[in-house]
């Protein structure tokens, strides 16, 4: 973020946090809505027309980006392209950068500040596309909505299939441009309207608890799509399971953006890029579960996909757990893990392995492969020579898919002379259970 950026921004944070407005500063509702604002559940201001925002992930003025995020996401898009995938990391804006024409005056009591929120999304993607990662313009394009219904739902922060078909038409424009998609198989995928459908909404149930009228319904036309006969693929599509002669043109991995039916993405994404998508999206997931899902799955192993888009909502910081996440997805996107370590048993559960005569540094790391779905759980205990141990715990929530792969990054551990690793899961290892040294997996991408 350049020096100016930051200096704005500042000035809006530190606005944010000394104006908290009062309790009879709350805007007037036409709704009949009342102590709403400072709910500790869902606090929301109302604005025009029936739009209401969260306070504190629509109207905030920080979205935090720091630069050795930014470096990760460089080196996991470097890593996987030099293996034959493109990341598009898809960064949906909030609803105040989206649609500031319906924000309260009310909202400069929270330090909110237009101009400065549009500068943090373009300064956001802006390096990111600097480090090597395809970022499109979404904001831009949720903007430009000529349609008859509005990009985003008014008593909601998700898109509307409105918002949907034009976050889709932006990134598509994208995959084109993309050399890699050249040679790709194409199909024709026509989109139709089924009928207009109510999504389901956990902040308009919640806003509605403080208002006496009927809130504006989350309703959106729902929309179908389907590739049409005489495409380049004749049988109708690719199967998620694909044999390795047999191109995977696309994967989609997000958050309920994505996940929605109700909002067609992935269809919309298949009728602009012409491309089979296959969508591993996890409502509640946040910034890492559904990536972390599917990069860490058999699949992913087994046959990796020529374009790899990764939405996520600007608010999710990606720095939010450290640096583990984005160093397990580096480890998972390479193919360094191919140094199989001597393993004992030492109860059901755990396996211990020796490190002697490896070079193991902070660019290094430890697969755990439990050699087929289940476990959640996997505790890593590292051993030096001088009987220092450290531990740490690799942990999917329930929400999140049990692939029984585990990639631990080693950067966190600064101690000399490894000695070696013991791994244990939640549930008894089979002779399957492997675990692996993966060597200096972020290569040239460092």
């Amino acid at each position: 973020m350049n020096a100016a950026l930051r200096h704005a921004a500042a000035i809006g944070a530190a606005f944010l946090g000394l104006t908290a407005a009062p309790a009879d500063a709350q805007t007037a509702s036409h709704f009949e809505c009342s102590n709403y604002e400072f709910n500790t559940v869902l606090p929301a201001i109302e604005g025009k027309d029936g739009v209401f925002f969260r306070t504190f992930a629509d109207l905030r003025m920080q979205h935090p980006l720091d630069e050795r995020t930014v470096h990760m996401i460089g080196q996991l898009a470097k890593i996987l392209k030099k293996n034959g995938t493109t990341l598009i990391y898809a960064t949906i804006p909030s609803k105040s950068q989206v649609m500031p024409q319906y924000l309260p005056a009310h909202a400069a009591d929270y330090g909110f500040q237009p101009e400065v929120a549009d500068a943090i999304y373009t300064d956001f993607i802006t390096r990111l596309n600097v480090a090597g990662v395809v970022a499109p313009d979404l904001m831009t394009a949720l903007r430009a909505n000529n349609g008859g219904e509005r990009a985003l739902f008014g008593a909601d922060f998700h898109w509307t299939s409105q918002g949907a078909r034009l976050g889709a038409q932006a990134i598509a424009e994208q995959i084109k441009a993309d050399p890699a998609y050249a040679d790709l198989p194409k199909q024709t995928f026509v989109t139709k309207a089924i009928a207009p459908e109510v999504a389901f909404s956990g902040m308009r149930r919640t806003l509605q608890g403080y208002c006496a009228n009927a809130l504006p319904p989350t309703e959106t036309m729902a929309y179908k799509t389907d590739a049409t006969a005489g495409t380049d693929d004749a049988a109708g599509g690719l199967d998620i399971f694909a044999t390795a002669s047999e191109v995977q043109p696309a994967v989609l991995v997000g958050t309920s953006y994505s996940d929605s039916p109700i909002n067609n993405f992935a269809g919309f994404l298949a009728e602009y890029s012409q491309l089979e998508i296959v969508n591993y999206a996890i409502t509640g997931g946040n910034q890492f579960g559904s990536m972390t899902s599917y990069m860490t799955s058999d699949e992913f192993k087994a046959q990796r996909p020529r374009f790899l888009i990764w939405e996520n909502p600007i608010y999710n910081n990606l720095a939010q757990y450290g640096a583990a996440p984005l160093e397990e997805l580096i480890a998972a996107a390479g193919n360094t893990c191919t140094t199989a370590l001597p393993i004992t048993k030492l109860d059901a559960n755990t396996l211990e392995a020796s490190l002697d005569g490896l070079n193991v540094g902070a660019e290094d790391a430890i697969f755990a492969d439990f050699g087929g779905e289940g476990p959640r759980e996997a505790d890593f205990s590292i051993e030096a020579a001088d009987g220092l141990i450290r531990h740490s715990k690799i942990e999917r929530s329930q929400r999140m898919r049990a692939t029984g792969n585990f990639y631990l990054g080693l950067s966190a551990f600064a101690m000399p002379d490894f000695k070696k690793v013991t791994v244990h899961f939640d549930r008894p290892v089979t002779d399957a259970t492997t675990l692996n040294f993966c060597a200096n997996t972020k290569g040239d991408a460092s």
